[in-house]
């Protein structure tokens, strides 16, 4: 489940970033984070009961981020689709 808070932490920066205006280093800073965002999806792949799952939790996560579904919302949605 940490990984995931840590997932959901890069999502949420890393939209942040794409909506700010644009500033020196910015690239650096979006590559930087899809780095750490590839980095946890080959986790919260590997942890998934199939491809549609991964993308179902990586759904849910940005909707958290995003602020159209609740924390226990992605958390039951994790659980019921990771090993």
């Amino acid at each position: 489940m940490e990984e995931l808070r840590r997932y959901v932490d890069v999502v949420k920066k890393n939209i942040e970033t794409m909506k700010a205006p644009d500033y020196e280093g910015k690239e650096r800073d979006l590559e930087n984070q899809q780095e750490q965002l590839e980095q946890y999806e080959r986790y919260l792949k590997a942890e998934s009961i199939s491809p549609e799952g991964f993308d179902r939790i990586v759904d849910a996560a940005v909707g958290y981020a995003s602020k159209d579904i609740s924390f226990s919302e992605l958390e039951e949605m994790y659980n019921q689709l990771t090993k």
